[in-house]
């Protein structure tokens, strides 16, 4: 069995498309994934209202909903990715949704209680996420954002990687070939990095094939 801790941001396009490669791959692969919050908006320091990135409203709306899912897992123990799919296949995928009432059509479609729309402004949920933050960058160093991923090395260590950044899902073959050669890449003792500039943008409506009940 291979664990593996997925740090994710709901606002990352990028971050959804490699979560979504991961939850196929764990169909074919003996693979335990640790789902955990990282906030952009935190690691920006932009809760203070200001933009230093250019995407300062879907940071901040990301790190509410971080704040309701910490305050759903505690008390429904629902695990964070699941939290994640649905609120990322209603963000990502999905149409038809108001985004006036996005939060809580994905508490009605998940039969949870509205209540926890209050959550979305309960700062007592960002010393956890501060928390989670302060772990990966604590393994991944700094200069790191989502997705990101902690493997165990072969020596033991855990070792964090920014990435893989993938522009469209992968078929489940490739998917699975991809896997393959990071995991054994990314636990090697010696390995660094991989690196090259971002040509393309994210393609999230390829992970539709994902959710039927969506098409």
């Amino acid at each position: 069995m291979t664990r593996i801790s997925f740090y994710y941001d709901p606002s990352c396009p990028w971050c959804w498309i490699t979560s979504r490669w991961l939850t196929e791959v764990q169909t074919a692969r003996a693979l335990e994934i640790d789902w955990l919050p990282f906030s952009l908006a935190l690691k920006n320091g932009e809760l203070d209202g200001e933009d230093v990135t250019g995407h300062l409203r879907t940071h901040t709306i990301a790190h509410k909903v971080l704040r309701l899912v910490e305050a759903v897992h505690r008390e429904e123990g629902i695990d964070r990715g699941e939290l994640f799919t649905q609120f990322g296949k209603s963000y990502f995928i999905d149409p038809k949704l108001d985004d006036d009432n996005f939060v809580r059509a994905v508490l009605e479609r998940m039969d949870l209680s509205t209540r926890y729309v209050d959550e979305l402004e309960n700062t007592d949920h960002d010393q956890a996420l501060r928390r989670h933050l302060d772990n990966a960058v604590e393994i991944a160093g700094d200069d790191v954002g989502v997705p990101l991923i902690i493997f165990e090395a072969e020596d033991e260590r855990p070792v964090a990687y920014f990435g893989p950044v993938i522009a469209r899902m992968p078929t489940p073959e490739r998917g699975l070939e991809l896997w393959d050669s990071i995991a054994c890449i990314a636990t090697g003792a010696d390995f660094y990095e991989l690196k090259r500039n971002r040509t393309s943008r994210s393609k999230v409506k390829t992970t539709k094939r994902l959710f039927p009940e969506l098409s």
